[in-house]
């Protein structure tokens, strides 16, 4: 569900307590779209994110945005320039609309001091954020929208500032019965969509809502609904929207088991009552789990794109290349006939009569001996055509040679390739995408960008995913090829459980060992478990894989990242469930 205008309130309503004269005491722009301010408030520091993202648009409290070390656009640069120091002195939800405004007091220039207001309208690919002086100039936005994009409004510095056209909807929390009687029976369209087209603010879930607690059919037209029936309906609306007059706030996460998160809402919804509701104290809190996960793997895709396209590309290449070789081999298989044809003419050249097609004659190299025809070219003689074909056979030697060659570097290619491809949906952040595409540099597949000149530095930070199983034991996995090879041949000690998928790509998973002690069953379950979801066979079942100490786990010379040998293993099944994978996480 995207941000409606209850959630919204919520949002402002937790904002006030929490931010309301708070300082803003650091402005960070994370993503091309996304701003994060950190507010300092009654001893208190509080980070809150706004982003524009067009996917996934919305504002919230946050604990898992970080802050990047990279230089920050222009846009950032204003904000900090006009807000950094400055109090946040309202907070506000204009019209009921999905826009947030924050009123705030800083110190210009000339030491005055001034209040601007920074507003995030949180509208589908519309979504913008803004910083709009007192007088209602515009002075900037995190996007800018010229009159050639759109005739209905612009949003560039300098311009006025105004307000999205509102589609002649009305506020629902100044809603009269008489009014509200009015719009529903002027609309021929389904109770429902009668109610969010007339007021600002509500989705077709809370439109839904309102109709089932009147106990109307959603799908009657409001031209057809009496004045009894409109008055039902006025009476489930007014006690809803009261609610949210009253801060009356239960931020609510609805999940079914076996496909995850399915909605969320400020409130408990009896619309989905058959599904299991999990309740929130913080409404931010709530949002950010809905959202966090899939506006990052959003995230990371866009900015992988390209890598994918390229690695696509290359495998198709492989694959190509696979078949050419695949069939020189096919061809090559005719290499002893060829032979034999060349020692059957020198043996039998005296009785080859001139310009013959074919000669035929007993294959004394088969048992029992066979009749055998030999085509020749009439053009040359017995012995010139004997020539031609160990000729023919010293060719198709070479061939076979070169193509068996070829096919096991090809092989090792796709192999590589393809873990490429799976430590895609394995990337986190923007240090693991320039990590791969260092990896993809250092290989030859992708050309090597200039060195980008970092921040400060900060504490480092393991790269590996981490895990802690139900004994306590800590799991590693890795996100990439490199670090693959640096997790299993320089952080493992060989003393620990090295894991892996049988005869696929996948991450190595590694179980840290704890004084020598024997790892439990119920470890190897869950350490296995990864190993499957973190590999090509994470949506399969009875996945196998195969384990071993570090000390058996190899690294070939001269082989590509992430490619190992190993002996003595183990091998177990297990079909990974992502919800059980989860709660084994610890976030960094």
């Amino acid at each position: 569900m995207a941000l409606d205008g209850i959630v919204l309130a919520n949002i402002v309503h937790e904002l006030n307590l929490t931010l309301l004269n708070g300082r803003i005491d650091k402005i960070y722009q994370i993503e091309k779209e996304d701003v994060l301010l950190s507010i300092r408030n009654q001893s208190t520091t509080y980070k809150l994110l706004l982003t524009a993202n067009s996917s996934y648009p919305r504002l919230h409290l946050s604990t898992l945005a970080k802050n990047p070390s990279h230089e920050p656009p222009m846009f950032c640069m204003m904000l900090r320039k006009h807000l950094q120091g400055g109090k946040i002195s309202s907070i506000s939800q204009p019209h009921f609309e999905r826009i947030v405004q924050f009123d705030i007091e800083a110190t210009n220039e000339l030491g005055d001091k001034e209040i601007k207001s920074l507003i995030i309208e949180i509208m589908g690919r519309h979504s913008n954020i803004m910083l709009v002086k007192k007088d209602g100039i515009l002075l900037d936005s995190i996007k800018h929208i010229s009159s050639d994009t759109s005739s209905v409004r612009v949003v560039l510095p300098h311009k006025p500032y105004s307000f999205p056209p509102n589609q002649n909807k009305e506020n629902p929390l100044e809603a009269a019965q008489e009014s509200f009687i009015e719009s529903i029976q002027s609309k021929n369209m389904p109770l429902y969509k009668c109610i969010y087209a007339s007021y600002s603010g509500l989705s077709p879930v809370a439109a839904n809502e309102i109709c089932l607690n009147a106990k109307l059919d959603p799908e009657l037209p409001g031209i057809h609904a009496d004045v009894k029936t409109c008055s039902k309906l006025y009476q489930a609306f007014d006690a809803f929207i009261s609610q949210v007059k009253r801060k009356s706030f239960n931020p609510v996460l609805y999940l079914q088991s076996d496909e995850g998160f399915i909605d969320f809402y400020s409130m408990m919804l009896n619309v989905y009552h058959l599904y299991n509701a999990q309740p929130f104290s913080s409404v931010s809190h709530l949002v950010e789990t809905y959202y966090f996960e899939k506006s990052s793997r959003f995230n990371i895709s866009q900015k992988t794109t390209d890598i994918k396209k390229l690695v696509h590309n290359f495998i198709e290449r492989a694959v190509r290349k696979k078949q050419i070789q695949e069939k020189a081999l096919l061809d090559a298989q005719n290499k002893e006939l060829y032979k034999i044809y060349g020692e059957l003419l020198t043996a039998y050249s005296h009785q080859i009569p001139a310009k013959a097609k074919n000669f035929a004659t007993i294959n004394y190299y088969t048992e029992p001996y066979e009749e055998i025809i030999i085509p020749l070219d009439e053009n040359l003689s017995a012995i010139q055509n004997a020539q031609h074909y160990f000729k023919l056979y010293s060719k198709a030697k070479r061939t076979e040679v070169a193509a068996s060659s070829q096919l096991l570097q090809i092989e090792e290619d796709l192999k590589y390739l393809d873990s490429v491809m799976l430590s895609l949906d394995l990337l986190e952040t923007k240090e693991d995408i320039l990590e791969l595409r260092n990896e993809l540099a250092a290989m030859g597949y992708l050309k090597k960008r200039k060195a980008v000149k970092k921040g400060h530095s900060t504490k480092k930070t393991l790269p590996f995913l981490h895990f802690k199983s139900t004994s306590g034991y800590d799991i590693y996995v890795g996100k990439n090829n490199y670090q693959n090879d640096e997790l299993t041949m320089k952080f493992a000690k060989s003393s620990d459980l090295w894991l892996h998928i049988k005869d696929g790509p996948g991450s190595h998973v590694i179980v840290k060992s704890q004084h020598d002690a024997e790892i439990d069953d119920q470890t190897l379950v869950e350490a296995a478990s990864l190993a499957a979801f973190y590999s090509s066979g994470r949506l399969s079942s009875n996945v196998a894989i195969d384990y071993t100490q570090r000390k058996h786990v190899k690294k070939v010379p001269n082989a590509k990242p992430g490619m190992v040998i190993y002996t003595h293993f183990k091998t177990v099944y297990v079909t990974p469930v992502e919800s059980d994978i989860k709660k084994l996480a610890i976030r960094e």
